[in-house]
């Protein structure tokens, strides 16, 4: 069977949306002994078992969140997912904002449903931020590497 990462990533998405932290496991390969999760927000690199207690987290969530799949390679077994992960969160004070993140997902494809067993999240930059790559004129767009 054809792993089809859209849908992956729009049932993640949808788990999130219902606040459903049980479900959101189920798309985690959490006790892999290689699973790891780095988010540049932090700068740590989080096991599966520290990972499934933030998911915990999603119950008190109030954004939604989508995803703009960039482009996913399949290597029989294992596949890459780059994606633009979106959450718009409304506040009654503040109004509506929105966190757009960078994500590569590796996903375990070849076994009953696909897992994610490794992910890297981080801030999209915005247009008045330098690239990273010395002033190439890049920042905030998305594009080839």
């Amino acid at each position: 069977m054809e792993f089809d990462a859209q849908d992956f990533l729009d049932r993640y998405a949808g788990a999130y949306n219902n606040r459903d932290p049980e479900r959101m496991r189920t798309f985690f390969d959490l006790s892999d002994e290689r699973f790891a999760v780095f988010e540049d927000f932090t700068g740590d690199l989080i096991d599966g078992e520290a990972y499934s207690a933030m998911l915990e987290a999603a119950f008190d969530a109030t954004g939604r969140m989508t995803f703009e799949l960039l482009r996913c390679d399949d290597f029989g077994g294992v596949a890459v997912l780059h994606a633009i992960q979106k959450v718009v969160l409304e506040d009654v004070e503040e109004g509506i904002g929105e966190a757009r993140i960078r994500a590569t997902l590796w996903v375990k494809t070849g076994e009953d449903a696909p897992r994610v067993v490794s992910a890297h999240f981080s801030a999209v930059p915005s247009a008045g931020e330098e690239c990273s790559m010395g002033g190439c004129g890049c920042a905030g767009s998305v594009g080839e590497y």
